[in-house]
């Protein structure tokens, strides 16, 4: 195997594992729930902890970044993720949980910034763009760990066996991913903390912490606003997020090539525009075929968003990667519990229109990609990796 589909491979397999582990909480969420015996509040704080320790993460990011460069973080930080999901399981009590989920986000923040920076720099090597289809292999690996981890609950294996099996599998992938890859592009800097370019990441920052509010938003709200809001059927309502979840899947698969015909700035604005339009129109019909539709087009809107921004940021850099994935991180954070006020003080569609703001503010600021981000990402690359 050629180097090029050696290390190409490897960042598929990174990914693909990255979506293997978020699968495995969610769908055996009904064995958490009654091993340590939490009501609905009390599921609420476990997933508020993981978000958390990905929020958090960033300092701890930056440092492991500079000292060991994204190859070493890729497999050290992929040991310390499946211990840790091994462990889950025996922890005692609420507070174990937490403290466990809360690792867990931590660590696999990390792996999934040195992946993307891995991602980020063979772009620059190879003066061309894979960062959507990569991201898309993560909805591959979600996808097949859930078919996978529903069949294993279906027949009764237990939940600490499962969580063990797929630690070990994860720590195996990424260990594995981290030698095929080839030596950072960027320097890691001998554990030194390089300045983060000013006035070169702020754009970024904006963006993705939209991008991680219109997110999480329309994954934690778009089946409750179906179901409640426009009384579909609990079946119809899952199907909606199916439908997102699938468009961005697909969107993945076609955002390389259409940011390389029309430019990142114009393929996140256009795609932003559309989201907000079909959120924007779903929210003032108020009609479950619009709303559907709504999901369907606002899925491939959103898809470019996140390989677009994690690959300009990767450009300049593992810290500056860092940083701006720890914007995504707090808008994915607190985006929900703000919209839920929102849905409680005005209505679920009001949800949808409040999204739909955010993404016209998002359109809006991709222009900013053009000078801040991607222009200056280019110029820490050698000379002979220019970016496309």
């Amino acid at each position: 195997m050629t180097p090029f589909l050696r290390s190409l491979s490897a960042l598929a397999a990174g990914f693909v594992t990255l979506g293997i582990v978020t699968s495995v909480l969610m769908t055996r969420q009904p064995e958490f729930q009654a091993r340590w015996a939490l009501d609905a509040g009390e599921w609420g704080w476990a997933l508020f902890a993981g978000g958390l320790g990905g929020v958090l993460a960033y300092p701890i990011n930056r440092w492991f970044l500079a000292r060991l460069g994204s190859r070493g973080m890729i497999s050290r930080f992929g040991i310390a993720g499946g211990v840790t999901m091994a462990l889950i399981p025996w922890l005692p009590g609420l507070p174990g949980l937490l403290l466990g989920l809360f690792l867990q986000g931590m660590i696999y923040s990390g792996v999934s910034v040195a992946v993307n920076q891995q991602a980020a720099e063979w772009e620059l090597r190879n003066s061309t763009r894979m960062m959507g289809r990569l991201h898309a292999t993560f909805y591959v690996g979600s996808m097949l760990s859930a078919f996978v981890s529903s069949a294993l609950a279906a027949i009764g294996l237990a939940l600490w066996l499962h969580m063990a099996v797929v630690g070990l599998i994860a720590a195996l992938l990424h260990c594995w991913t981290a030698r095929q890859l080839p030596p950072d592009l960027l320097p890691a800097g001998g554990g030194t903390l390089s300045p983060i370019p000013p006035g070169a990441w702020q754009a970024l920052a904006l963006l993705a912490a939209c991008h991680g509010i219109i997110e999480s938003g329309i994954m934690g709200w778009s089946a409750i606003y179906l179901h409640q809001g426009l009384q579909a059927t609990e079946s119809a309502a899952g199907l909606g997020l199916a439908v997102f979840s699938g468009a961005m899947a697909v969107g993945r698969f076609l955002t390389d090539g259409m940011v390389l015909r029309f430019g990142p700035a114009r393929v996140i604005a256009a795609g932003a525009l559309a989201c907000g339009v079909a959120l924007g129109t779903s929210a003032a019909l108020g009609a479950l075929p619009v709303a559907m539709a709504g999901l369907a087009v606002s899925g491939l809107g959103l898809a470019a968003a996140a390989p677009i921004i994690f690959s300009a940021a990767g450009r300049m850099g593992g810290q500056t990667l860092a940083l701006v994935a720890s914007f995504n991180a707090v808008g994915g954070l607190l985006g929900p519990p703000v919209l839920g006020q929102i849905a409680k003080m005005v209505s679920f569609g009001a949800v949808m229109a409040v999204l739909s703001a955010i993404c016209l503010v998002m359109a809006w600021h991709a222009r900013a990609l053009r000078e801040a981000a991607v222009g200056k990402a280019v110029a820490v690359a050698p000379a002979d990796a220019s970016a496309p």
